[in-house]
């Protein structure tokens, strides 16, 4: 390995620093999207509890079965309520696109063309032979992307200017949607756990005895003294 290095040129060497850094750059992106999307988990399932406390406070529900129903019944609604308009707004997108061919008779259209298509008002460019690596000498060459398109306006592809953005806002939003039900869910398993789970793991019955006498409480079975007896006889 470190005789291909000692071949590099300074260039060469100077552009793999530049992938390395880029490549460390991207797995800290990464790293950070994926604490990101669990911080936003544990934020979407917290809104389940302001719907299920109150049946559990009240104690109308007491075992995990009834508790499990009735939070998945709650969920679904609450995502069946968040989901309707992202659903409107892709319908509505989809119609538009449909009216648009049947108006130009064109069934084969693509929204993503250059000529009338939504790459209309996208800077494109050209990518091929941008890294070259010559196998023999391990040099690189790099060759900038050549700009290919400029962004100008078509009335023609009014189809796919409404289109495209309500696609893509709509599925984003349908995406939020579908991750906030799986994070109730989520949730529902943990609470179901965590509140009906009868677990004796931690139970220690001398604590338990200690602490009602620390709170006043008589503990079962036990003897009054004889004396103590005659004295609040007596009052």
């Amino acid at each position: 390995m470190l005789p291909i290095l000692l071949k590099l040129t300074e260039s060469d060497k100077r552009l793999l620093i530049a992938f390395l850094l880029i490549f460390i750059l991207i797995f800290v992106i990464v790293g950070a999207i994926g604490y990101l999307i669990v911080r936003v988990m544990k934020w979407q399932g917290k809104r389940l509890d302001s719907c299920v406390s109150d049946v559990v406070y009240s104690r109308v529900i007491t075992d995990k079965k009834t508790f499990s129903k009735y939070a998945h019944k709650k969920n679904w609604i609450i995502f069946y309520k968040a989901a309707r308009v992202p659903v409107i707004i892709m319908l509505v997108s989809g119609i538009i696109l449909v009216i648009r061919n049947l108006v130009y008779h064109d069934f084969s259209y693509d929204v993503f063309n250059k000529v009338d298509g939504f790459s209309t008002v996208l800077f494109l460019w050209n990518f091929d032979g941008m890294f070259i690596l010559d196998p023999l000498t391990l040099s690189f060459t790099f060759n900038p992307p050549q700009l290919v398109h400029s962004p100008k306006f078509e009335f023609t592809a009014w189809g796919s200017y409404l289109f495209v953005p309500g696609i893509a806002v709509g599925g984003l939003w349908y995406l939020w949607c579908v991750q906030s039900l799986i994070s109730r869910t989520l949730r529902i398993k943990k609470l179901s756990e965590s509140i009906f789970d009868k677990n004796l793991d931690k139970f220690n019955q001398n604590e338990q005895l200690m602490n009602s006498l620390n709170a006043g409480q008589t503990p079962l079975n036990s003897e009054v003294k004889p004396a103590e007896e005659n004295k609040s006889l007596d009052k």
